[in-house]
């Protein structure tokens, strides 16, 4: 047996620029400069792993300091080509910028740039992993980069390109390698069988590529691997590469999945007992779950399989079944799942009671009450919100509480008796204090003003009160539950803004009133609990820290009297229409501050306006019959005013206002 075995991966590494799989573009683009002869100084290689990134740059290296380059087509048998294959060439050099990230390494590297090529006509730097350099290493670069010595190529590779330098990249020409198709890397696998003499089927394979997310390398990599069972076996199939990688079989994720669905916790332990009898590690068996409600979400949300076949990770006969399962499952319902699985992943990662942990994830995730929670108050909010809309604010129990509200909807018509002049009249002197006085009644100029005979007592009852005229005590009390009901639902958000408001107010520590203030949103708020929300959960940690919280506790007990229980958490789809609700309220009480400080400023405008108009004449008020009661002495003056206007020339504004004030006291 050989000693010298060479793996897959650098055995079928590509050598030439036609090689290269699922990067046209930046072969395209590294091909013309070639040919055009316009090789910039330094290229960045930004990319997932296994795409393609080194191979590429010893590619370029390899075209440019070929004995029969600059050429497209490294011939691959020259002293250069060979070294850059071995990785002995001396004018190219990889470093792992991993394990040469100090400032005094990149110095190292800026004096042996100084040397001129030995063999080639390049002197090629490949860096690789450079996001790994230190920013001091960065730095010491940057000069270099700008203005490098002549014949000098650096090539940087990384699979994280936010994490470098952005000065470093203005001075370097960026490619972008992407993730390879499925179908291009099936394509690949199938020549390397063929030349590896290895029964593989189509199944296995596309499930090779399904699980290498793109990366050919990958890929190739658990090819490998897997054509050691090809060699004893007389096909590798599709199950046995699930076992080889310890992955759950399709059934059994399709039995946790229906368990979960039907909320049968005692066939979930059954099915989960046996995973963890196979020796299935619970946080690859979480990780499998994910990814299994992830294609329920797909195949949900899509209708045909060609759209999404390379997309989800099941086969075509397996298709029709998890179609029919994701019936069962409403899409908010998955996603939730997805979240809660996500959430249970970051818990096994740190314990050291996994399996426990995993019990408790599915058991909690069959369960699934606070999704049915969420459910019901959502179904709820949109019935009281139809109802308030629709005036529909109680539901029909009898013919007399419908009768009831068919009273509130149709209020009894009000009789309008004619104004009777009476022979009292009273008027009062405009430039002297306001006394009651006698005078003979005058036809000309004179305005009638009727006053209601309506009792103070009935104008201040409710208009429901007011609209709805019963004798029977029970559609009485049927009534008043319903405008209770009402004022419940009208007023929550008014409350709740209310309250967040006095909570803010009582915060004496100035940052975390600006915390609060900005950030949080209010979804219950009272003595017993008070709920914020936050767009992300890291801004929910935050606001549970020292300086936070204790500051909304010490508010808290000042407002309430005690200390009540604070949950900071993200935003749920439940909470959306209590926050848009308070924020709406809100903008009124604002806009409604905003009116009364416009009208209070209009009145000063009108006053000033009448003070400067000469008064003459008095003003007669007849009442209308009735009992007659005291005349309010600034309702006289603003009356005998009012009786002036007409002649004088005011403002546009003051005849509105006054017009206003006019069709309100005949009314």
């Amino acid at each position: 047996m050989s000693s010298s075995y060479i793996p897959l991966y650098r055995k079928y590494r590509p050598q030439k620029f036609k090689d290269i799989v699922g990067q046209e573009s930046i072969v395209n683009t590294l091909s013309n400069a070639i040919e055009l002869n316009k090789v910039a100084h330094a290229y960045l290689l930004t990319g997932p792993r296994g795409t393609g990134k080194t191979s590429t740059a010893r590619i370029f290296a390899k075209s440019l300091n070929c004995q029969k380059g600059p050429t497209l087509e490294p011939c691959g048998e020259c002293p250069s080509c060979l070294d850059i294959v071995g990785s002995n060439a001396i004018d190219v050099i990889e470093i792992d910028a991993a394990s040469n990230r100090k400032v005094e390494d990149a110095r190292n590297l800026l004096e042996k740039v100084q040397f001129v090529p030995v063999a080639g006509k390049y002197k090629i730097y490949i860096i690789d992993e450079v996001h790994m350099l230190t920013t001091e290493a960065f730095n010491t670069l940057l000069k270099t980069l700008e203005e490098p010595p002549p014949n000098l190529v650096f090539i940087l590779a990384t699979t994280e390109a936010h994490k470098v330098l952005n000065t470093i990249i203005s001075r370097c020409q960026r490619f972008d390698f992407r993730r390879i198709k499925q179908d291009l890397i099936v394509n690949k696998l199938k020549d390397i069988i063929e030349l590896e003499k290895l029964n593989i089927n189509d199944k296995a394979l596309s499930l090779i590529a399904r699980r290498s997310a793109g990366g050919l390398r990958d890929a190739i990599s658990l090819l490998d691997q897997v054509s050691i069972l090809a060699s004893v076996q007389k096909e590798v199939t599709e199950k046995d590469i699930l076992t080889l990688l310890g992955c759950l079989q399709e059934d059994t994720l399709f039995g946790l999945a229906d368990a979960i669905a039907d909320r049968n916790t005692n066939k979930l332990i059954e099915i989960l007992d046996d995973i963890i009898q196979l020796g299935s590690e619970p946080v690859q068996v979480i990780r499998e779950l994910m990814n299994y409600f992830r294609n329920l979400l797909l195949v949900k949300t899509t209708n045909k399989l060609d759209e999404i076949a390379s997309l989800i990770d099941v086969s075509e006969q397996f298709y029709s079944e998890i179609k029919k399962q994701s019936e069962k499952f409403e899409v908010i319902e998955i996603t939730q799942i997805i979240e809660k699985f996500s959430n249970y992943e970051k818990t096994l990662r740190v314990t050291s009671q996994q399996h426990l942990w995993l019990e408790v994830a599915l058991i909690s995730i069959a369960n699934r009450q606070d999704i049915q929670v969420i459910k019901d108050m959502e179904a709820r909010i949109i019935r009281l919100e139809e109802a308030i809309a629709g005036g529909n604010f109680v539901e029909a129990k009898s013919v007399k509480t419908e009768s009831a509200f068919e009273n509130l909807r149709k209020p009894e018509p009000i009789i309008q008796s004619k104004p009777v002049t009476v022979e009292t009249v009273v008027t009062i002197p405009l430039r002297e204090t306001p006394q009651k006085q006698e005078l003979p009644v005058e036809n000309k100029q004179e305005e009638i003003i009727q006053v209601d005979s309506i009792k103070a007592e009935e104008q201040s009852l409710s208009p429901i009160a007011n609209a709805i005229k019963v004798d029977n005590n029970d559609e009485k009390d049927t009534i008043k539950a319903a405008a209770d009901s009402v004022s419940n639902i009208t007023s929550q958000a008014g409350n709740l803004v209310q309250d967040w408001k006095a909570l803010l107010d009582n915060i004496e520590s100035i940052p975390s009133r600006m915390f609060f203030t900005n950030l949080a949103k209010p979804v219950e708020i009272n003595s017993d609990k008070i709920v914020l929300t936050f767009t992300n959960e890291t801004f929910a940690k935050q606001s549970q820290d020292k300086t936070k919280q204790p500051p909304l506790e010490k508010a808290a007990q000042k407002l309430f009297g005690t200390i009540p229980k604070i949950i900071s958490r993200t935003v749920l789809p439940g909470d959306e229409k209590i926050i848009a609700s308070a924020e709406k309220k809100t903008e009124l009480d604002e806009k409604s501050l905003q009116d009364k400080a416009v009208k209070r400023e209009n009145f000063e405008q009108i006053t000033q306006e009448f003070e400067e108009i000469p008064k003459t004449k008095t003003s007669k008020i007849i009442l209308s019959e009735g009992p007659m009661e005291p005349i309010d002495e600034e309702l006289a003056e603003q009356i005998n005013k009012i009786e002036e206007v007409a002649p004088i020339n005011l403002s546009d504004q003051a005849k509105m206002v006054l017009d206003l004030f006019q069709g309100k006291i005949i009314e």
